[in-house]
């Protein structure tokens, strides 16, 4: 089965709001749009990396630049598309509660990995928030924290999203998403929250994670360094809606091609594979 639609990665990040990072923004589109991506959202942390110029540049390379942010709420990382607030007053899940429109995407990235700032429960306790869930391009055959995501997202019928939530040039291009949609704004997010959206993944090795995650590592120390980060503090709750902490949820069958590419859809619960090599 060939999958089609944009080819989409709705979360990179660029040197203008974390200078450990060797690419800026406009260098990041020059290399989608070789790599044939479509739609991009640089999300970087807390600050929007966005204005008409920047929108018109990628326009001129025929790449659909998506406003967007990852901000710190709570402590915990939020994908937010679209917002016409400051990542500045998006500090709380009661702020993006009474701000958030319908205008706006939110994606829960990499809900589940061992990390302070992944949301992990507080996903469950937040559900009515959340639009869509991140499938991360961080994870190998053996090990891969995905596995969740995946579990929750078919049991309170969120569409996946592949990003490769890109800080190192050999990131791009591991995971992303195909969205079924006109090249515009309203359109992609509105096919997202309809889920006319499949993920294509491949597991790294083992060896290329590694490498990864101690080049991550290395750089994040010297920019924390270099400008000390504000760290709040997350607050309980009990959850409110969806299964409870601890239940089972069902698992999801996932095939893949002889390449190793996984393609995940939503569309009548089935999960069909796309050969990574026909991408």
């Amino acid at each position: 089965m060939r999958a089609s639609g944009l080819k989409a990665d709705l979360h990179v990040h660029t040197q203008e709001a974390e200078p450990s990072i060797k690419y800026s923004a406009r260098e990041m589109i020059d290399r989608a749009a070789r790599e044939g991506f479509r739609v991009l959202g640089i999300t970087n942390h807390d600050v929007f990396t966005y204005d008409d110029e920047l929108a018109a540049y990628a326009s001129d390379h025929d790449v659909l630049l998506v406003p967007g942010v990852e901000s710190t709420v709570e402590g915990r990382h939020v994908l937010i598309y679209n917002a016409d607030v400051g990542a500045d007053k998006l500090r709380t899940f009661a702020d993006l509660r009474r701000y958030r429109t319908p205008d706006w995407l939110v994606i829960a990235p990499h809900p589940f990995f061992p990390t302070s700032y992944c949301l992990r429960e507080r996903l469950w306790q937040e559900i009515d928030l959340f639009d869509a869930i991140e499938f991360s391009h961080f994870y190998t055959p053996r090990i891969d924290f995905n596995r969740p995501a995946v579990k929750l997202a078919a049991a309170v019928g969120l569409p996946l999203v592949g990003t490769s939530d890109c800080h190192l040039h050999p990131q791009l291009g591991t995971t992303f998403s195909l969205i079924d949609a006109e090249p515009s704004v309203e359109s992609v997010l509105s096919a997202i929250k309809k889920g006319r959206v499949s993920v294509v993944s491949r597991p790294l090795s083992l060896a290329r994670c590694a490498s990864i995650a101690i080049r991550l590592t290395l750089a994040s120390r010297k920019e924390h360094a270099r400008t000390p980060r504000l760290r709040v503090r997350s607050l309980a709750g009990r959850s409110s809606q969806g299964s409870e902490p601890g239940r089972p949820l069902s698992l999801i069958r996932r095939r893949r091609s002889s390449s190793g590419s996984t393609y995940f859809s939503r569309q009548s619960g089935q999960i069909p594979w796309v050969n990574w090599a026909s991408e």
